[in-house]
């Protein structure tokens, strides 16, 4: 089967669109059964399936409910459920509260029970590697505040993130051998995971100015700021400056239009961190120069904001009046990644570092054959981790995740590279045993 859109019907009823895409699947050669996926509500369905085209609903439970919805909808033919939730995402800065197994294998029981077919979401947990997590909008309408996803996509699967079975594995495997045919097939072995604790040692580091300065893209000056999307930026970090004329007594300086979150900069004194669309930075006079450097939190991939853009949409004000001739410079996330690269980044002992944002270059020495582990960061605050070149993704003290998944692989025996773009602040004693990341061997939970 191939899906031809997926929960159009949340966000509009465009049928010539729908037609469009059908017809251009069947003019590239695709001949297997075509299917929509959309909530089970009538505006959903009448809006996102297509005639003649096998429509499927989405859910997490109520079973019977939703399928008698799509039933209302499609007269005979299958009912399928495409998307059961047997789990979710958590966001950062928000406790996960789990799905319980007994509920969830539940749950399928009833689809089951209703003559329906399952594909199980997610089957088996992943990760957001790269800084590729996304982001959602709170509230009923999904318009409100952001909420950025965790880089782990573990969403309480029946097969976790690092790719072993759980309660809640056992507990599907149950309500589903009373509809196989015969004996169900053997469980893997477990994979392989690091054999004990491997402690970094940092040693190098380089200012953030410096990095942008080495990697970042041309800096665009015009009169309001730039977005990620002008500057050529999927993932990664924008400098934004400003200077306040002068002199001027001191009043609220302001930014609107701010997407994701943003660290401010006065007179090269660090002010606060605000994530907040509308926000007060403090009362500056003039003259004076004014940085934010803003990260990108992932972007929104549900709700009526989908495909907004990132960064300052608005401005940068002083009382009520715009502040122009804002300088805009990004800095992707896969710039580290480019060969020579790091060659060019002026990285010094990080002795002088003292707990500032910047580039970290480190080694972890792995002794005997590596396997999976997780990463631990304490101490440090927000920002993206590598491994030899692969981005594990972001990592934030704000939790609820307080490690990373490092897969085996990624590893090799003896010395392999560190590399932390910490964009708020690393721990004073980033040189010491307190301040040094961990690897460790893969347990549930972490």
């Amino acid at each position: 089967m191939v899906q031809a859109e997926n929960e159009y019907g949340s966000y509009g009823s465009d049928g010539v669109y729908l037609a469009h895409l059908v017809e251009r699947l069947r003019a590239l050669g695709v001949r297997v059964p075509l299917f929509t996926s959309d909530g089970p509500e009538g505006h959903m369905l009448s809006g996102g399936a297509v005639p003649g085209t096998l429509a499927t609903v989405n859910f997490g439970s109520g079973a019977g409910e939703a399928l008698a919805a799509l039933r209302r909808h499609q007269a005979d033919g299958p009912l399928m459920c495409m998307e059961f939730w047997c789990g979710w995402f958590a966001h950062w800065g928000r406790a996960q509260v789990p799905r319980a197994p007994e509920d969830a294998a539940a749950a399928l029981r009833e689809i089951l029970e209703c003559g329906a077919s399952v594909n199980i979401y997610m089957a088996h947990g992943g990760t957001n590697f790269g800084g590729w997590a996304g982001a959602n909008r709170a509230g009923e309408l999904h318009d409100g505040a952001l909420r950025s996803t965790v880089t782990s996509y573990d969403y309480g699967a029946p097969v976790d993130e690092r790719g072993r079975p759980t309660e809640k594995f056992w507990r599907f495997r149950e309500v589903l051998a009373e509809w196989a045919d015969g004996p169900l097939p053997r469980v893997p072995e477990p994979l392989r995971v690091l054999p004990s604790p491997v402690r970094a040692v940092v040693g190098e580091w380089a200012p953030a100015d410096e990095v942008m300065e080495a990697l970042g893209g041309a800096e665009v000056e015009r009169g309001t700021p730039a977005t990620f999307e002008e500057l050529g930026v999927d993932r990664g970090v924008v400098r934004y400056r400003v200077a306040v004329p002068g002199p001027r007594e001191g009043c609220p300086l302001r930014v609107t239009g701010l997407r994701d979150r943003a660290v401010v900069w006065v007179d090269g004194v660090r002010g606060p961190v605000v994530d907040t669309e509308d926000a007060v930075l403090g009362e500056v006079a003039g003259p004076a120069s004014v940085e934010l450097w803003v990260a990108s939190l992932g972007r929104v991939n549900y709700g009526p904001r989908l495909g907004e853009s990132k960064g300052i949409v608005g401005g940068l004000l002083h009382e009520r009046q715009y502040l122009h001739g804002v300088r805009s410079r990004g800095l992707r996330l896969d710039a580290m990644e480019e060969p020579g690269a790091l060659a060019r980044v002026p990285f010094r002992a990080v002795a002088g570092a003292g707990g500032a944002a910047g580039l970290y270059r480190g080694t972890l020495t792995v002794a005997g054959r590596p396997g999976d582990a997780d990463l631990a960061l304490p101490g440090w605050s927000h920002g993206v981790v590598w491994i030899n070149g692969f981005c594990l993704g972001r990592y934030w003290e704000l939790g609820p995740q307080r490690t990373l998944y490092v897969p085996g692989p990624v590893l090799r025996e003896g010395a392999n590279e560190l590399l932390l773009w910490e964009w708020e602040g690393a721990p004073a004693a980033v040189g010491e045993e307190a301040g040094a990341p961990g690897l460790y061997p893969c347990a549930a939970g972490r």
